[in-house]
């Protein structure tokens, strides 16, 4: 009878003693795994039904490791898509000028961003705020869905006034960039105004769509851009996954 690591590693995890609780050794042995190399950056784990016979454990105890791992921050579970071995953040800055496409070209990685729906709404007295509109006036609402290498790393909503920007959603869907959609209206340079962000945890909508637990956190944040006179273009309300970016605050050199 020819005898598997498999075989190995399911005896000696069903019979070593005074090693901590089952789930913590499997866990620590898929970590050393990870250390290793023996799972790089961005590679999906088996599914627990494997590793649970890979171990010789139940699909319970590889569960409450893998809880553990995702914890600590070693693996993210994507719910409905598997459990990857977690990546660095993708570094993304804010300054005068925010780009999508450039923060992702920078970091040698493929930005792409999805026009989920959209519709006309009228301005509640936020939104009119931000964009200098009386409440009730007729804005764009897009809803945007933002990918690096095809994962999710934000969700969120873009506003701007329907007046001005008539079937820019619709141009939008077609360049999949704010710039080049901007252009065709005559808006061939913008700047940031404001950004507000805030830690605090998904919707479910959001959960649903950034591939993550309710129970991780997301960077919420609101951002105003505006056209070279300073009139406003859009309003953003959205966030990124917490895990998967980091902000970078581009200040501008003095002098």
């Amino acid at each position: 009878m020819t005898v598997t690591p498999a075989d190995r590693n399911a005896a000696s995890f069903a019979k070593a003693d005074g090693a901590g609780p089952l789930w913590q050794r499997v866990a620590t042995s898929i970590h050393a795994k990870i250390q290793a190399g023996e799972y790089g950056p961005g590679v999906q784990l088996p599914p627990d039904r494997q590793i649970a016979a890979d171990y010789g454990v139940s699909r319970m105890t590889v569960r409450q490791a893998l809880a553990a791992l995702e914890k600590k921050g070693t693996i993210r579970i994507e719910h409905g898509n598997g459990t990857f071995v977690s990546e660095d953040p993708v570094p993304y800055a804010i300054g005068k000028r925010v780009r999508f496409d450039e923060n992702l070209n920078s970091a040698e990685l493929s930005p792409d961003r999805r026009l989920l729906r959209w519709r006309l709404m009228e301005a509640d007295p936020e939104i009119a705020a931000a964009l200098v509109l009386a409440v009730h006036v007729p804005v764009i609402e897009m809803t945007i869905g933002a990918f690096a290498n095809e994962r999710p790393i934000a969700f969120g909503n873009r506003y701007c006034c329907a007046s001005r920007f008539a079937g820019f959603a619709e141009a939008f869907q077609q360049d999949r960039s704010f710039s080049k959609a901007l252009r065709r209206y005559g808006v061939e340079d913008y700047l940031r105004k404001k950004t507000e962000i805030i830690a605090r945890m998904p919707s479910a909508e959001e959960a649903k769509f950034l591939r993550q637990a309710r129970t991780l956190p997301v960077l919420a944040y609101t951002a105003l851009d505006v056209d070279a006179k300073g009139e406003p273009l859009s309003y953003f309300d959205g966030c990124f996954a917490a895990e998967r970016v980091k902000i970078v605050v581009d200040l501008p050199a003095e002098g």
